[in-house]
C-alpha cells in the first residue's frame, strides 16, 4: 500500500497521522518525510524507517515511492506546493498512490485549505476514490455532529467536492493529549496501548519502598496508558474504515 498524507495548510496533524494511524499499522513500511523547515514527528519514533527529503529532490522521492511496496509519504506544509508541482511534471507519480489522505481540522483557515487541497489533487488527475478526507482533532468534549464541527468541508463534500474525494462515511480521529505525551516516549500510540506493565503493582512497590518519584512515574504512566488505549481504539476503527481489506498488524 502506497499512501500520501498532505494538506496545503499546516497544523492539521499530518505527521501525527502518518505515525500513529498509518505506520503503526504497517510495520516495516518505508516512510518518506518531505520537509525542509521543521522536523517532522515521524523522526521522533525510534522504530520507524524514515528517509527525509525536500521537495526539490523529487526524483529521489519518486524513486522511493516506486521502489517500496509499503510506503508512507508525509508532505510538510512548507513543501506541499513544490511537491504537487513536481507531481504535475512527473505525471505517472500521480498513479502510484493507493490513497491520498487529506486531514481536516475544525479551524476555519485549515478547512478552506483542505478544500483547496482536494481541488488541487483533482486538477492533478488523482482519482476521486483515492482521495480521502479525514476529520482530525475532533473535540472529545463536543456533543456536536461532524457536520457542525467541520461545516465548510462537509458542505463542500456534499456539493462541488462530492466527485473529487471520499468524505463519507466520516473518518474521525478524536483530539487527545496522549499524542503529545507519546512524543516523549518515542513510541507509537499502538505500542503504548499494548504495554502490559502492571502499573497498579508498580505503584504498590513504590509506595512500600517510600519512593515518591517512582510512585509519581507509575501513576503518570497508568494515566498515559489509559489514554493510549482509548486513542488506539479510535485509530483502529478509522484504519479499518480507510483500509477495509488490510489485515491487522501483529504486535511484536
Amino acid at each position: 500500500m502506497k499512501t500520501c498524507v498532505l494538506n496545503l495548510s499546516g497544523n492539521v496533524g499530518k505527521s501525527t497521522l502518518a505515525v500513529h494511524l498509518l505506520a503503526a499499522f504497517t510495520p516495516g513500511a518505508r516512510i518518506v518525510s518531505v520537509e525542509s523547515i521543521n522536523a517532522s514527528e515521524v523522526d521522533t519514533v525510534d522504530a520507524l524507517d524514515v528517509e527525509a527529503f525536500s521537495a526539490s529532490r523529487f526524483r529521489e522521492i519518486f524513486r522511493e515511492i516506486m521502489l517500496h511496496e509499503e510506503v508512507i509519504v508525509d508532505v510538510g506544509a512548507s513543501n506541499v506546493a513544490a511537491f504537487m508541482g513536481e507531481m504535475a511534471r512527473f505525471r505517472s507519480a500521480v498513479g502510484e498512490f493507493d490513497l491520498v489522505l487529506v486531514p481536516a481540522v475544525p479551524a476555519d483557515k485549515q478547512q478552506r485549505d483542505t478544500i483547496a487541497t482536494v481541488d488541487w489533487l483533482h486538477a492533478l488527475g488523482v482519482l476521486p476514490r483515492k482521495v480521502r478526507v479525514l476529520f482530525n482533532q475532533y473535540p472529545t468534549d463536543s456533543l456536536e455532529a461532524v457536520a457542525s464541527v467541520y461545516p465548510q468541508v462537509v458542505g463542500y463534500g456534499l456539493s462541488e467536492g462530492r466527485d473529487k474525494a471520499v468524505f463519507e462515511p466520516h473518518a474521525v480521529v478524536a483530539r487527545s493529549e496522549v499524542f503529545e505525551l507519546a512524543k516523549s516516549t518515542r513510541r507509537t500510540i499502538r505500542d503504548l496501548a499494548g504495554d502490559a506493565t502492571d502499573w497498579k503493582a508498580a505503584r504498590g512497590d513504590a509506595r512500600r519502598a517510600g519512593d515518591m518519584e517512582a510512585l509519581e512515574r507509575a501513576m503518570a504512566a497508568q494515566m498515559t496508558h489509559d489514554l493510549a488505549v482509548t486513542a488506539q481504539d479510535n485509530l483502529a476503527r478509522v484504519h479499518a474504515l480507510l483500509f477495509p481489506s488490510a489485515r491487522p498488524a501483529r504486535r511484536a
